[in-house]
């Protein structure tokens, strides 16, 4: 059995928002939990009925636990679907805005979460401009993305070097997801770092070159590191037994 991980992205703004959660958006929420089968992009789409009942699960709210299939109520469970969270908390592709798996996990959220799934979906009206598809969304599975060449004039300090030990791990996965026996995960883990990676360095480049400080470009890299953590952990366990 495959030994897979439970990341800890509980932090990603940093030590001080540990004690503050962020309130996502019905749409911000709706992109992060969205169905990927859906045919709706925007709010209100259809949201993954697992990916709610994962965060019912982690809610420690004794109310939403009630009911509760075993396949998520137990530990094992938890933890299993516990990875595939935190692998659509690092995606910029869903979590834009990264919020971390703590603030979509409490309760008054995860409420929230069941009432839009209960919903009928429904797209936002308007200039499609304003609410495009994810580009993650638009590409077919097992077409990995080449990473963007670094920008020789743009120091990037820390942050830089977070984002080349991502796009490392990146590589990596995308080598070890043509082997024939690759953990269908890594398949698809591999199959979209690169872009989000790829959109990362030109957002970062852009933003150093505008005179950004470090302290916003390592913000930026958080991106990069959740990225790379989930890379390692599925390379460490990414071949079926």
């Amino acid at each position: 059995m495959n030994r897979f991980f439970p990341i800890a992205i509980t932090c990603i703004a940093g030590v001080s928002a540990c004690s503050h959660t962020r309130e996502p958006t019905d749409a911000q929420l709706s992109t992060l939990l969205r169905n990927e089968r859906s045919t709706v992009p925007h709010v209100r789409a259809s949201l993954d009925s697992s990916a709610v009942d994962c965060l019912r699960a982690w809610s420690g709210d004794p109310e939403l636990l009630k009911g509760l299939s075993v396949r998520f109520a137990g530990e094992d469970g938890k933890k299993a679907c516990r990875t595939t969270l935190d692998s659509w908390i690092a995606n910029p592709a869903r979590n834009p805005d990264t919020f971390a798996f703590a603030d979509v996990s409490t309760p008054k959220t995860v409420r929230r979460a069941i009432a839009l799934q209960g919903a009928p979906a429904v797209a936002v009206p308007g200039d499609p401009a304003n609410n495009p598809i994810p580009p993650a969304l638009l590409r077919p599975a097992g077409q990995p993305q080449a990473l963007r060449p670094a920008d020789p004039s743009v120091d990037l300090g820390v942050a830089g070097a977070k984002l080349t030990e991502a796009e490392t791990l990146c590589t990596q996965t995308q080598q070890a997801a043509a082997a024939a026996d690759a953990d269908a995960r890594l398949k698809n883990f591999s199959s979209f770092c690169g872009g989000n990676l790829r959109r990362l360095r030109m957002t970062m480049e852009q933003a150093a070159h505008s005179g950004q400080s470090m302290e916003k470009l390592d913000a930026q890299a958080t991106t990069a590191t959740n990225i790379a953590n989930i890379a390692r952990n599925l390379l460490a366990g990414g071949k079926k037994t």
